[in-house]
């Protein structure tokens, strides 16, 4: 009996050797192929065309030309990425040549042994829930037909282009900044100063600006180097697997660092401290850029874990604030029918509505670059500005495993009220969007939501101070864990 195929969110992830086979590659191309057959693209987009990319992970490429093979057999003209490319730039591809979709192979920030499968649609993002569906229902079935061909191009140029237009490159060339690079081994290495027009640099140059200035702004890179097993680190990019890039940070010699996933959809910072500048910070302080330095407008949606940092920002710019459950779709779904401006979720997913409705960690990176090269003074200032503007919020998060029904129980005791007096601050009500999140008066937040499929809970927490965050999730600990 064939290994098990669930679709997640986002496509289908699994364990190499395990359950992710070239066997089991085929079945969930084949099904591809059958349910791209029922969708319905708008008037215009060719729908017998599909763009085939993949990531650096171990045998992506020889997963990628199964699948192309796959889809030739079902009758498919199949545009195959002659290199590894970011997830964004498969979803781009798509748009912009007005194809049916795209398959890219990848898994994404997961650990090095896992590999997957996400499908992209004709509106530059990712299939939306239905559309796995349909997928999923259709595993073991095919659709043979004559006329498929397989062509290999180079889909990174036209992508690359697009975001050098996106971006002040000039502006950013002649501020005089020294820019990290880190992918994490994983598909943006040499994208950035592609998009810049300037030299890359493999491993981080010397540098001395205190004896000899820059000249022009610079990126240097590290972890650009094609490693499958991704130094030892899942390619995620936050704090706990940065410490290479944190280390060359302190040196003090480089003004920010830009950290990306393995396919390059979500983004990390470093300020030029070597300090993490959260997500939650970096969807504000692009918000308020884009809108008052670059005079752009549209709405911002952010997700429910997501700070409340953005919704006074939201009000003093005078623009429409959407708040989704969690999880990147929603934020897409909003996009399709909206003028939204950026988008974003607490992982590092940050989209811009004018250019896709798709994460992208490049794009988000090297707007923060731009922000820098605009005021002409360090991240960490410019961060510190807005916080004194806008008030500092302090976020952490914990992920606990522990069986479900103590999930539940913990859960079922926050939405009846149980531990309103628990905090030590008064209660200021109660929201259930997706979980449950408590509201205190002075500005806190605590969220509690519970995974559908494992024995974990999810505690996101918010306070405009610091040791109130770690007090809070103590005390929520502790409740889980109460007999």
């Amino acid at each position: 009996m064939s290994d098990p195929i669930s679709f997640g969110t986002d496509g289908w992830r699994a364990v190499i050797a395990e359950t992710y086979t070239f066997e089991n590659v085929r079945r969930v191309a084949a099904a591809i192929a059958v349910a791209a057959r029922g969708l319905e693209p708008p008037p215009g987009i060719d729908r017998n065309t599909l763009i085939v990319g993949y990531d650096r992970r171990f045998l992506s490429r020889e997963f990628a030309l199964l699948v192309a093979d796959v889809l030739r057999e079902s009758g498919y003209q199949v545009i195959l990425s002659d290199r590894p490319v970011p997830s964004q730039c498969v979803s781009f591809t798509a748009f912009h040549r007005k194809v049916l979709g795209g398959v890219i192979v990848t898994a994404s920030h997961n650990p090095a042994k896992y590999n997957g499968i996400k499908f992209k649609a004709w509106y530059g993002g990712s299939a939306l829930p239905e559309t796995y569906a349909r997928i999923a229902e259709s595993i073991g079935r095919t659709d043979k037909r004559d006329g498929g061909r397989v062509s290999e191009e180079n889909i990174v140029d036209d992508y690359v282009d697009a975001l050098r237009a996106e971006l002040d490159v000039q502006k950013i060339r002649n501020a005089r900044i020294a820019i990290l690079h880190d992918p994490i081994h994983g598909v943006a290495a040499q994208i950035p100063s592609r998009v810049l027009g300037l030299d890359y640099l493999g491993s981080r140059r010397i540098l001395q600006r205190s004896i000899t200035p820059l000249t022009e702004t610079i990126v240097d890179g590290i972890r650009g180097e094609l490693n499958p097993s991704f130094g030892g680190v899942n390619p995620e990019p936050i704090p706990e697997n940065l410490g290479a890039s944190r280390n060359v940070m302190l040196t003090g010699e480089y003004d920010l660092a830009i950290c990306n996933d393995g396919d390059a959809d979500r983004l990390g910072i470093l300020d030029d401290r070597g300090e993490f500048v959260s997500p939650h910070k970096i969807i504000a302080l692009l918000a308020l850029y884009l809108v008052r330095e670059k005079k752009m407008e549209g709405e911002i949606v952010k997700t429910f874990s997501t700070t409340r940092l953005i919704e006074k920002i939201t009000k003093s710019i005078g623009a429409t604030l959407h708040e989704t459950p969690i999880g990147f779709k929603y934020v897409a779904d909003l996009m399709l029918t909206r003028n939204v401006l950026i988008g974003g979720e607490e992982s590092g997913g940050i989209a811009f509505g004018h250019f896709l409705p798709e994460r992208d960690g490049i794009l988000s990176g090297l707007y923060v670059a731009e922000c820098v090269a605009h005021f002409g003074i360090p991240l960490s200032e410019i961060v510190a500005r807005m916080e004194e503007e806008f008030g500092a919020l302090h976020y952490d998060r914990r992920d606990l495993s522990r069986p479900m029904p103590q999930c539940a129980r913990l859960i079922d005791r926050v939405r009846s009220g149980e531990l309103d007096q628990e905090f030590g601050r008064d209660f200021a009500g109660r929201e259930e969007k997706d979980g449950v999140k408590m509201n205190f008066a002075e500005g806190s937040w605590i969220l509690f939501r519970k995974s559908g499929t494992e024995p974990i809970i999810r505690i996101y927490c918010e306070s405009p101070s610091r040791d109130r965050v770690q007090e809070m999730l103590a005390i929520a600990t502790a409740q889980l864990d109460r007999v």
